[in-house]
């Protein structure tokens, strides 16, 4: 990820659903946001609260963990917007 967009909350939500290989919609499902709210998260739309991004960071664990895809585990603090 580059440092442009390392600071950017949307781009890591995308960044990470890409690499993991899952759609908007297994997101949606899998961290139960209502339907067609995970692209304003990833527009920046809107932002998480502190409990979605821990879900966020919980299902993206969980996913890399089932399929066996190597990255960095990913905590709460590259999902959340700390200081606007």
């Amino acid at each position: 990820m580059d440092k442009g967009s390392e600071k950017n909350v949307p781009n890591r939500l995308k960044y990470y659903r890409e690499k993991l290989v899952v759609t908007q919609q297994e997101m949606e499902w899998r961290t139960g946001v209502g339907s067609r709210s995970w692209p304003h998260y990833e527009s920046g739309i809107r932002e998480p609260k502190i409990k979605l991004a821990q879900k966020f960071a919980q299902v993206f664990n969980e996913i890399a963990a089932e399929k066996g895809i190597e990255i960095s585990r990913i905590s709460t603090d590259d999902l959340y917007p700390i200081g606007g």
